[in-house]
């Protein structure tokens, strides 16, 4: 039986071709295709050149796209994102920042794909985030290198790119995994606390970063982009203190006995004393999200 974890990855290569096109049409932005001729010899299981898959996000947004050969060579660009993720290859930021644009482009995602190839694309990239999640652990974070930014980044662009994040918030916040439960007391903290206040991110400073990851801050350049309107009514609707409050409460019992649960407690015993930030940073991250990042930018601060 094929697990949840390998379940994403199956389900996306099944939903792509698995032979190339048998000819190239797809000009190269700059001019040379030698990467497109080395990327159609891929076959499914190889790891694909990150050069070649860089210059490929060029072609994607600067020139007609050969939808035949984007339905070969997507599943690739999505793997290399998924190593980005899970901090197995360190190599791919250049053309995650370029990849994500793609994505983010609905002529792509909705001219060029079937809807069993959207579908499949959404839950490989849910199935990704959640294995980032539920890989998560320990509750006390100091310099820019500290492995929450990763997921956080991951899920707060998803809500630009496709309208389902109810699915995977909903999936983290049963906390089934202890992962999950960690990950639930990470975000939330930054809800809770001032930056310089946070018991789970050491304060920024200049020498090594750090600080509380940035809610509202997409990953990639998606400067004029914003969460699409169904998953900022779905944010406005689950978070609240109330909902916090809750799963917070289960995400503390499911750390009993876990080495996590001591920092969690303290969590969980500072929410009535912080229940006025919370509040209002609950009201004021889907306005955060629904305005493009090039009004509010990573540089925003919470106005409470």
């Amino acid at each position: 039986m094929t697990s949840r974890k390998t379940q994403g990855k199956f389900s996306l290569r099944a939903a792509f071709p698995s032979v190339p096109p048998k000819e190239i049409t797809q000009d190269a932005f700059d001019i040379a295709p030698k990467h497109l001729r080395r990327l159609v010899q891929l076959r499914p299981g190889d790891r694909a050149q990150v050069r070649d898959l860089w210059e490929y996000t060029q072609d994607l947004q600067h020139t007609e796209i050969q939808v035949p050969l984007l339905g070969y060579l997507l599943p690739f660009c999505l793997e290399a994102w998924r190593e980005d993720l899970r901090g197995i290859s360190s190599e791919h930021g250049g053309f995650v920042e370029h990849f994500y644009p793609v994505l983010a482009n609905r002529h792509v995602i909705d001219g060029h794909l079937t809807p069993h190839q959207s579908a499949a694309v959404s839950e490989f990239m849910r199935e990704s985030i959640l294995e980032e999640i539920d890989d998560q652990r320990g509750l006390t974070f100091r310099g820019a290198g500290a492995r929450p930014y990763r997921w956080v980044t991951a899920l707060t662009t998803y809500g630009v790119l496709l309208p389902d994040v109810d699915r995977l918030w909903t999936s983290w916040w049963s906390i089934e995994t202890i992962g999950r439960a960690i990950a639930t007391l990470q975000y939330t903290s930054c809800l809770m606390y001032p930056a310089n206040e946070n018991p789970l991110f050491h304060p920024w400073t200049p020498e090594r970063g750090g600080g509380p990851p940035t809610l509202w801050e997409y990953g990639g350049h998606l400067y004029a982009h914003r969460w699409l309107e169904v998953n900022v009514r779905f944010l406005r609707q689950i978070l609240n203190t109330q909902e916090v409050s809750h799963v917070v409460t289960r995400a503390v019992e499911r750390l009993v006995g876990q080495p996590e649960c001591e920092p969690a407690v303290d969590v969980q015993a500072d929410l009535p004393l912080c229940v006025e930030t919370l509040a209002a940073r609950c009201d004021e991250l889907p306005r955060l999200l629904e305005a493009n990042s090039g009004t509010w930018g990573p540089l925003h601060e919470w106005t409470k």
